[in-house]
């Protein structure tokens, strides 16, 4: 059954939409989504272009990710085991539901790496990395509508908005407190 699914419905298959999810995972879900893109953002924005150019940037971006990933899942199984959970069950769903954080981390991994090879210039790649993950917080309003319940277009896009400007600030406020 879920084979033929699975065939019939490629994308359905691995996008999961409010019927498939409980609210929790949905929540779980959309603060891997955000907290990914906040974090993989500093650290894209945080690079010089002679990290980029070396490919040293790309070790900065892969331990954002790897160490978000590992943070997200292990506070998530914690909070979920001091609310009754079995282990293994929220082990599971804190595994699938914190890839939004991997999925954040590979423009910017795939445009450091290019530009560690010659093309594109490193400040190219380093803005369009920055607009990738500004563009995907801006669109927290979709996913939230998509996973959890219909809040009309124009409020999901408003939404969208205002968590990319706090997340800009955000990451400003690291950047000049760390660099």
């Amino acid at each position: 059954m879920w084979a033929e699914s699975v065939l019939r419905h490629p994308v359905r298959a691995m996008v999961a939409t409010r019927e498939d999810l409980s609210s929790a995972r949905a929540d779980n879900r959309m603060s891997a989504y955000v907290y990914g893109d906040v974090l993989v953002l500093a650290a894209t924005a945080g690079v010089y272009d002679t990290a980029i150019r070396s490919g040293e940037a790309l070790l900065v971006v892969l331990g954002t990710i790897v160490s978000t990933y590992v943070a997200h899942v292990l506070a998530d199984v914690v909070g979920a085991l001091f609310g009754g959970h079995e282990v293994w069950t929220a082990l599971v769903d804190e595994l699938r539901d914190s890839v939004p954080i991997i999925s954040a981390g590979l423009p910017p991994l795939v445009l450091f790496g290019a530009a560690a090879l010659g093309w594109p210039s490193p400040e190219w790649a380093q803005a369009v990395a920055a607009g990738l993950l500004v563009a995907r917080l801006g669109s927290i309003g979709v996913v939230f509508h998509h996973l959890k319940e219909p809040i009309g277009w124009a409020r999901a896009a408003w939404f969208g908005v205002l968590v990319a400007a706090v997340a800009a600030v955000a990451v400003a406020v690291k950047l000049v407190l760390t660099h």
